[in-house]
């Protein structure tokens, strides 16, 4: 059973949905649960400014969270990328993301905004070398969450969005795998120290990059080992995909091992036995 998703947006960044909507769409899945989650302030990237007035947002939910009341539970919640500034106070959690590459003379290159622009950003900002890149993207992600100890760590290889489609990484190379495993290794020492938990993420099934969620299977393998928790996500952007892929990726996970996910309801995380 699944009763919630802890990681949506809403027009109130880049999602295509309302509040309402997306709230109305979760009962009518039969959730008791729902965390908006919508992309912190980015300036610097116009095709993705995330919530313009935190405070209005924040005023917009306790809203919703009020007119819901015994029907959904709302949470508060921000994903918040980590050139963002620091979130206001007032969330219930955040979503630790790395959406861009460590800037250079003030300019931005996003991480997962088009298969061309990464390819640009890889030839112009790496001379071609995919390694170098990979390096600069994990090194990120663990400074975020080491950091700023976000409850949840967002699409952890985010990077290889494009990869299936587009390919530029060879994602079976040991030097990636290394690379990766590394980083996720520093990150589980870090929400270890917090109770905080790594999502499984399929938001690029949704948007047909991907026919498997993040993180990579090796990836999982290694969450597994570490009995690290997770919590399934769909990164949905609008009502239709708030399950999306969700009982493949349990039946994924369950070939793996795992026997139970971390889950919002009733206005908390908990961890929830596969059926």
């Amino acid at each position: 059973m699944f009763y919630s998703n802890a990681h949506t947006h809403s027009t109130w960044c880049d999602g295509k949905d309302s509040l309402e909507a997306m709230a109305q769409a979760a009962i009518d899945l039969g959730f008791t649960d729902l965390g908006f989650t919508s992309h912190s302030p980015a300036f610097f990237d116009p095709s993705c400014l995330g919530v313009q007035n935190e405070v209005a947002y924040q005023a917009a939910l306790h809203g919703l969270k009020e007119d819901l009341a015994g029907r959904l539970t709302i949470s508060l919640g921000l994903e918040w990328d980590y050139y963002s500034a620091d979130p206001i106070n007032g969330y219930d959690y955040t979503i630790g993301s790395v959406h861009y590459f460590p800037p250079r003379q003030g300019i931005f290159r996003s991480v997962d905004e088009s298969p061309e622009s990464l390819k640009q950003t890889l030839a112009e900002w790496y001379q071609g070398d995919a390694l170098k890149m990979v390096r600069d993207y994990y090194d990120t992600v663990v400074k975020h969450i080491h950091q700023n100890r976000s409850k949840i760590v967002g699409h952890f290889d985010l990077i290889t969005k494009f990869n299936e489609k587009y390919p530029w990484l060879d994602e079976d190379s040991a030097d990636y795998q290394a690379i990766a495993l590394q980083a996720l290794n520093d990150v589980i020492d870090s929400i270890q120290t917090y109770d905080g938990m790594v999502e499984i993420n399929t938001g690029a099934i949704s948007r047909n990059w991907k026919t498997t969620p993040y993180p990579s299977v090796f990836l999982l393998k290694q969450l597994k080992r570490r009995n690290c928790p997770i919590i399934i996500t769909s990164d949905s952007h609008e009502t239709t995909t708030l399950t999306c892929h969700f009982k493949e990726t349990k039946a994924l996970l369950q070939s793996l091992g795992f026997t139970e996910t971390m889950q919002l309801k009733d206005g908390i995380f908990q961890p929830i036995p596969f059926d």
